[in-house]
């Protein structure tokens, strides 16, 4: 893999339910931070029925990680930020 498709991947930055995803999203995005949801159609899907999962993953450019941490950390969103 060349460097410069290296520094493009997406990572892990929270997990959790859909409406939590949803609001670090805007924090993010607030932030100039461009991001993505995983599982957002499954998580729809499965809400009603809360013990079948229906996780919600944020993703963010691997440059961004460690500010989009930074902040889910300081603004209390997230008890343990997903690393």
């Amino acid at each position: 893999m060349s460097d410069r498709k290296s520094q493009n991947r997406p990572v892990k930055v929270f997990s959790g339910s859909l409406w939590q995803a949803q609001v670090i999203q805007g924090l993010l995005e607030a932030n100039h931070i461009v991001s993505i949801l995983e599982n957002e159609t499954l998580s729809a899907v499965t809400s009603p029925y809360a013990t079948l999962g229906g996780e919600v993953f944020v993703l963010v450019d691997i440059r961004d990680r460690d500010f989009a941490v930074k902040l889910i950390s300081t603004n209390s969103l997230s008890s343990v930020p997903y690393n």
